[in-house]
């Protein structure tokens, strides 16, 4: 007669811990690389391979191109003024300028770029100006159309720009003037908008006429659109010089 036990059964099962994961990227977007099978499932080729293309690509060399020669990969769709040597500034439709971010606006970073620590760094400002046809101070629909026609060139714009410095080796967000928050970077409730008063420690002038505030440009007074760009690339750097001549010379 076979003897049957009363005690219950237990099963260990086996848990594999996984150090130095790669992120997980939106399902949305197909398989992760590094759990490729349903259920997070992964084979031992599969994870390895993983880990082997993330390795290379850390160890990828700095590029041997020139940040023109990346920012000409990038469709660019910002009017720019035909090139000519004796055109006043006052007549050109774009202006990029660079400057150290400033204290008012630096004791900021931490709340507007989260994830990121900007303390010990360098951290400079590109404002891309567009010269507009319309007023800014004053609502038209034809100023609300440019505006969004503005938007659209200058986020393709500084796109391309974060790229080249990302390539680099220099981390750069900018601000996306809908929403007032970083466009590349971590969801924030810090705003930062083209009438704030810190643009005034950037060399803008705001204006409070009680309904809403205004930007004034030194030249192109309330015809301007105000795009901001942050890296920690030194404001001398060759990467941020050659960026400067490229937009403003074309």
């Amino acid at each position: 007669m076979r003897a049957f036990s009363t005690q219950v059964r237990q099963e260990q099962h086996v848990v594999i811990y996984v150090t130095n994961d790669v992120d997980r990227q939106n399902t949305l977007l197909g398989p992760s690389k590094q759990f490729p099978f349903p259920g997070d499932v992964s084979s031992k080729i599969a994870f390895d391979l993983a880990h082997e293309e993330a390795k290379i690509s850390r160890n990828l060399n700095v590029p041997s191109v020139s940040i023109g020669e990346i920012l000409e990969e990038s469709t660019n769709k910002v009017m720019r003024a035909p090139s000519n040597e004796d055109n006043e500034l006052a007549t050109k439709k774009v202006e990029l300028t660079a400057v150290e971010c400033p204290r008012l606006l630096r004791k900021d970073l931490k709340e507007l770029f989260t994830g990121i620590d900007l303390s010990q760094r360098d951290v400079c400002v590109l404002n891309l100006t567009q010269k507009t046809d319309s007023d800014m101070s004053a609502w038209s629909v034809e100023m609300e159309i440019e505006r969004m026609q503005l938007t659209s060139a200058f986020i393709e714009s500084a796109t391309a720009i974060c790229n080249a410095l990302h390539r680099f080796g220099y981390w750069a967000d900018f601000i996306d003037p809908s929403s007032g928050r970083p466009y590349l970077g971590k969801f924030t409730n810090a705003t930062l908008f083209e009438t704030d008063d810190r643009y005034r420690s950037l060399g803008f002038k705001i204006t409070d006429l009680g309904c809403c505030k205004i930007l004034e440009h030194a030249l192109w007074g309330t015809n301007a659109f105000v795009g901001t760009i942050f890296t920690d690339a030194p404001v001398n750097s060759e990467a941020v010089s050659e960026i400067l001549a490229k937009v403003n010379a074309d």
